[in-house]
């Protein structure tokens, strides 16, 4: 029944005040009719009653986010981490962005630079994944150590640079997310070796640390993940299906293993074509990134062992040979002298073993397009490998397992970068080099500093990889004390190293101090400039192993670090020294300046004071000599060579005056 005009007027009188219940009751009206006049007559919330519910959550948050930074909740987001009071690296921690589940999260070990870039410095970055950090040599091979060490020898005056970013397990995904704040130290040149891991690496369409196919979908994932609040978040969530859950960990060969167990990818199937895609998009976009900076770009083709490894999984039942099948006729015909046909038929192997360590053949088109594309130099590192390999076909004479490169590899790889770097020359502009190239080559290869440290990490890694899946079923595994036997000290710290039981600084020490207990200074001054080259942020080692070596009669070794610490920081122990060691070889001005130097630094050494008045003496500068070995006298009375030494300046200078 409708309400009358009466009961109308009563309930816009009342609503304010009576409940709808207390209003029906009064009225005698049905509750129906009550909440339909009343829904006519409330007026509307105001705007801001709408806003509320937006911007309450909005201030939450942001207040959440304010208090998360300013008590430091969680991993350290900085891009930057300082080591000294002028280098920074890479954050370790920032690969967190990218592995969310996975133990252990890589980081780069060769990303040490200047905080400031200054103006004779010349700054190359490189950016890729493993093979792009040197594995399993790390930064004592890699090809990014090739090139700064030709640099620094063809550009002795210019500072050079050459920082590497590349970390294991990584894909495109991460490079994408890194360029812009990496493009902030305002490189020179960019370098990439990228490719291998776009199915399995992090964030990969077969990834166990995926997201799905979706580009927005992990852009905008890895956006939101560098605030504290959704990581707050995150670690909830984990937490609370933690309890739920197994916490089995996956264990591998490699980390890459750890994250891509039984995914199968198919050739040609929906998941290898959204691999590729997602590496174009992603490639595109540094490509992209790089260009709007004017900051050149040099890309590298992809190498992986042809005919020396054999698929790891064989599809049966599909619309394409097996991978195996094809990889045995591969094998026959290169036997029977078929090689072009033979290398075609193991590059189709490859694309067809379904466990996808290796890029397919489609990568390195995507690379080869885009480069022409952008205007970009791409070096073809598969091509120069095969040419350098038996048959012309890539095998274990340069590959140390499925897809990564041993020294020589590397070095070849380096040289073709840097080839490249010549050609188009994105070279440092402010100097010329004096020696040629050749020799800069002979100089590279002798003063390499590859330990047998280095090369016994990199062989027990290596080991370790073929001893797990997907080498080998886990059931088959050798136990440790088969598949290691060790020989001699360096093969104890080698496994310690492996094993994450002492540090790369700790163990050259240890390599340095046995080798140097056995008066083997020759293997004692590699060890040493191989940690000064990994550690150039170390400044102690430089003068403490000069002073070792001069403490032997070692004063060429000596020099090397003297000149290095000196470049690093002139100090008056290396600045003396320098000026001796110059002066005993007859480099009389070289000497004088050094020395000058020193005594600048500190002029209370009487030996300094000695050794440059035998300098000035070849200079025939006597009244400068004579001074500081008056000075030199001044210091050190009971100096009896020094006063022999002034009574022949006196004698001379007298004799020089009487002449006059």
């Amino acid at each position: 029944m409708p309400l009358t005009n009466k009961q109308k007027e009563f309930i816009k009188k009342n609503f304010d005040s009576l409940t709808e219940k207390q209003i029906t009751k009064r009225l005698n009206a049905p509750l129906s009719e009550v909440k339909l006049f009343i829904n006519e007559i409330k007026p509307p919330p105001p705007k801001w009653f709408y806003l509320s519910f937006i911007i309450i959550p909005v201030l939450f948050f942001f207040l959440l986010e304010i208090g998360l930074r300013v008590f430091s909740y969680g991993i350290d987001n900085r891009v930057w981490v300082d080591i000294s009071s002028d280098m920074q690296i890479l954050n370790p921690d920032i690969s967190k962005r990218y592995f969310y589940t996975t133990k252990n999260a890589p980081f780069s070990v060769e990303s040490f630079i200047y905080k400031e870039k200054k103006g004779n410095n010349f700054r190359i970055f490189v950016l890729g994944a493993s093979s792009g950090a040197g594995y399993p040599y790390l930064s004592s091979a890699s090809f990014s150590k090739f090139i700064r060490k030709k640099l620094e020898i063809l550009y002795a005056s210019t500072q050079i640079e050459v920082s590497n970013f590349s970390m294991a397990a990584i894909n495109s995904y991460a490079i994408r997310d890194l360029v812009p704040e990496l493009l902030e130290k305002q490189p020179d040149l960019i370098l990439i070796y990228l490719g291998h891991n776009e199915y399995y690496g992090a964030l990969g369409v077969g990834s166990l640390e995926s997201f799905g196919s979706s580009r927005f979908v992990v852009k905008t994932t890895l956006w939101l993940n560098k605030l504290k609040s959704v990581e707050l978040l995150r670690n909830l969530i984990t937490s609370i299906t933690g309890i739920f859950s197994s916490n089995d960990i996956v264990t591998g060969g490699t980390l890459m293993a750890q994250m891509s167990k039984d995914k199968m990818i198919e050739y040609d199937s929906g998941v290898y074509w959204d691999g590729i895609e997602q590496f174009k998009e992603n490639l595109s976009d540094i490509f992209s990134i790089c260009e709007e900076a004017n900051v050149p770009v040099i890309a590298s083709t992809l190498v992986s062992n042809l005919k020396d490894q054999k698929p790891f999984v064989s599809v049966i039942n599909s619309n394409y040979p097996s991978a195996e099948m094809i990889f045995e006729d591969a094998k026959t015909k290169l036997s029977v002298g078929e090689v072009d046909s033979a290398k075609h038929q193991f590059i189709f192997a490859k694309d067809l073993d379904a466990l996808r360590f290796r890029a397919p053949e489609e990568i390195n088109n995507v690379i080869i397009q885009l480069c022409k594309e952008f205007g970009y130099p791409v070096i073809r590192s598969d091509s120069i490998i095969n040419s350098a390999s038996g048959n012309g076909i890539v095998g274990d004479e340069l590959m140390t397992d499925h897809l990564h490169p041993n020294v020589k590899g590397y070095q070849l790889i380096g040289n073709l970068f840097f080839s490249s770097m010549k050609k188009n020359k994105f070279l440092p502009q402010n100097e010329i080099p004096n020696i040629d190239e050749k020799l800069a080559d002979s100089l590279l290869f002798a003063y390499y500093n590859f330990t047998q440290l280095d090369s016994t990490i990199a062989e027990f890694r290596i080991k370790i990889l073929k001893n797990d899946w997907p080498y080998v079923d886990p059931e088959n595994k050798l136990p440790r004390n088969i598949l290691f036997s060790l020989k001699d000290v360096i093969d104890s710290l080698a496994l310690q190293v492996v094993d994450g039981l002492i540090s790369r600084e700790q163990a050259r020490l240890k390599s340095a101090e046995y080798y140097k207990a056995q008066n083997n200074f020759e293997f004692y001054s590699t060890e040493m400039a191989a940690l000064i080259e990994e550690f150039p942020f170390l400044i102690k080692y430089y003068s403490s192993t000069a002073k070792e070596l001069i403490k032997a009669g070692k004063f060429s070794n000596a020099y090397y670090f003297l000149k290095r610490g000196f470049d690093k920081k002139p100090n008056a122990f290396n600045t003396k020294w320098l000026g001796i060691i110059d002066l005993s070889q007859g480099f009389v001005d070289e000497a004088i300046t050094y020395l000058e130097q020193s005594l600048i630094l500190n002029d209370n050494d009487a030996q300094t004071y000695f050794n440059i008045t035998g300098a000035y003496a070849q200079r025939k500068e006597f009244n400068k000599a004579l001074n500081s070995i008056n000075r030199c006298l001044q210091l050190d009375p009971n100096f009896s060579r020094a006063k022999i030494i002034k009574q022949q300046l006196e004698s001379i200078l007298s004799k020089s005056s009487a002449d006059e």
